[in-house]
């Protein structure tokens, strides 16, 4: 016996998307054989992940991290038997590395700032990276120097203002995560894949699944996420409550999607890239105000850091 379609409603519209046989699978065998080679060509470009420069770089910062983390951990819980003390050898040696780390630290802001004839070697970006990778060897360094311990006064203010800089840097990095592709191109990201969708849905319309149904669901987001991203109260508004609308809206769009088509899975994909720029888009606002308010307060710190640790190395050679 012929199976009968079954409709699944998508939320919030009237119309629907039509499911063939007892396991929900899209009936595809109405495609035309001149669509196979677009289709081929967008699965292929959609679900083969590329390799590109961000992606190693994002793929290495976390490994950092990790073994970052690892080390602090691994330091933390065997503190007690450190095998080196902090006036003489290799202790006393990382704290002059992780000292000497957290100077060149300047060396960023500077870079920025200086004039085309007197600048170091290196682009702004290799100075940035260089400067993350530092903000997070140098502590560790420091924190090994200390055994993980407080000590005297001197010492305990130099950890403290070290621990409080670095805690900053990380903070201010997820702003910066958050707003460096800038108000403008998070819009184009939006509108790029909004055409990727858009090509797709045209091809799996001629197989029942209704293109305008599914448009449909998606617009009213990127409408919102352009007019929360330019301002700061909408935008840390959408922050929390587009947030959770777009999470709720993408798991009902995808239930009503067939996971054994091939061009679904793509669509699938290309959906949670969109529900993502979608966020980014509206909190860019939000996170760009709060980067250039911790831009006021990162560079105080460090310079009471810098006090600090001079403090403190005069205390420990003087007494």
């Amino acid at each position: 016996m012929r199976d009968e379609p079954r409709p699944i409603f998508l939320p919030g519209g009237n119309q629907t998307l039509s499911t063939f046989g007892r396991k929900g699978r899209i009936e595809t065998s109405g495609l035309q054989s001149q669509m196979a080679s677009g289709a081929g060509q967008i699965q292929a470009g959609s679900q083969q992940p590329r390799l590109t420069a961000s992606t190693v770089e994002r793929g290495v910062s976390l490994l950092v991290i990790i073994a970052v983390g690892v080390a602090i951990a691994w330091g933390w819980i065997f503190r007690e038997s450190l095998p080196f003390d902090p006036e003489h050898g290799l202790g006393y040696a990382l704290g002059i590395i992780g000292g000497s780390m957290m100077i060149i630290l300047l060396g960023y802001p500077l870079r920025k700032r200086a004039r085309p004839a007197t600048r170091a070697p290196g682009s702004v970006g290799f100075w940035f990276r260089f400067h993350m990778l530092l903000g997070l060897l140098g502590p560790l360094a420091i924190l090994y120097h200390s055994r993980f311990s407080w000590g005297a006064l001197n010492s305990a203010m130099a950890l403290g203002a070290m621990i409080v800089v670095a805690s900053s840097g990380l903070i201010g990095r997820f702003f910066y995560s958050r707003v460096h592709r800038g108000y403008s191109g998070r819009k184009l990201e939006l509108r790029a894949l909004k055409q990727d969708m858009d090509g797709l849905l045209a091809q799996l319309q001629m197989g029942g699944m209704p293109k305008q149904a599914v448009l449909a669901q998606i617009q009213p987001f990127e409408d919102r996420a352009v007019k929360a991203g330019g301002a700061f109260w909408s935008s840390a508004g959408a922050v929390v409550g587009l947030g959770i609308e777009t999470r709720l809206a993408q798991r009902r769009l995808m239930a009503a999607l067939s996971p054994e088509d091939d061009r679904t899975l793509v669509l699938r994909h290309l959906i949670d890239e969109y529900f993502e720029a979608v966020r980014r888009g509206a909190e860019f606002a939000f996170y760009d105000r709060l980067l250039r308010l911790w831009h006021l307060l990162h560079l105080p710190l460090f310079v009471l850091l810098v006090a600090a640790a001079v403090l403190h190395v005069v205390a420990v050679h003087m007494y």
